[in-house]
């Protein structure tokens, strides 16, 4: 073998050797940190993982937002899932997770435009719908809320949610019939459901 080529097979072998050592530190951290969450102790979890932590890496950035959610920094958490978005610009994990720290402080203007956001992505999201039909009817924008209630109900048209919130916006809406018809069929999924019984009891 010439030189050469022996001095290219040892930057091989080197450079693999590199890779594999940081791998493994990497899991290790993971691990590690796997471990302090599943014993509550969020805040050392959060110190393995930034004994790791490369502002360009979306896993990272996603660990270390729900750690820090766990830890109760809602302020960091929100921060980290927002770089995991701006890395990886259509997750919708990310966004999922970025509804945790945005809902604990309260941010509903921003909850409500991160499930738009998801629904941009993923329309038939089910979650995501969902939850925009229940926070328009909580703002009694009940038009708004029964299209997106509608949307999971059309995926999922046995599904107890929905039915009951179609319901509810129809009874708001002044459909009596086909508020009956929703409720019924969520009593149907539910025969014992008091709230669906005190619905049906006042129509």
């Amino acid at each position: 073998m010439t030189m050469k080529k022996l001095v290219i097979t040892f930057l091989c072998t080197l450079l693999f050797s590199t890779t594999i050592s940081a791998q493994s530190e990497s899991s290790k951290a993971y691990s590690k940190s796997y471990e302090l969450e599943a014993a509550k102790d969020y805040k050392q979890a959060i110190v393995e993982m930034e004994k790791i932590y490369a502002e360009s890496s979306y896993d990272m950035n996603l660990r270390l937002g729900w750690l820090h959610y766990m830890a109760g920094d809602f302020f960091k958490s929100q921060k980290y899932y927002d770089k995991a978005i701006e890395i990886a610009k259509n997750s919708v994990e990310a966004r999922l997770g970025l509804i945790y720290p945005l809902s604990a402080m309260q941010n509903w203007n921003n909850v409500l435009q991160t499930y738009l956001d998801i629904v941009s992505i993923d329309a038939h999201n089910s979650t995501a719908n969902y939850q925009i039909a229940v926070i328009y009817f909580i703002r009694q924008d009940y038009q708004k809320a029964l299209k997106f209630a509608n949307n999971v109900h059309t995926l999922y048209p046995f599904d107890y949610n929905s039915n009951v919130l179609i319901g509810k916006i129809k009874i708001k809406l002044g459909d009596i019939s086909g508020a009956k018809r929703h409720l019924n069929r969520a009593l149907n999924y539910s025969p014992t459901s008091q709230e669906v019984l005190y619905l049906l009891s006042t129509l």
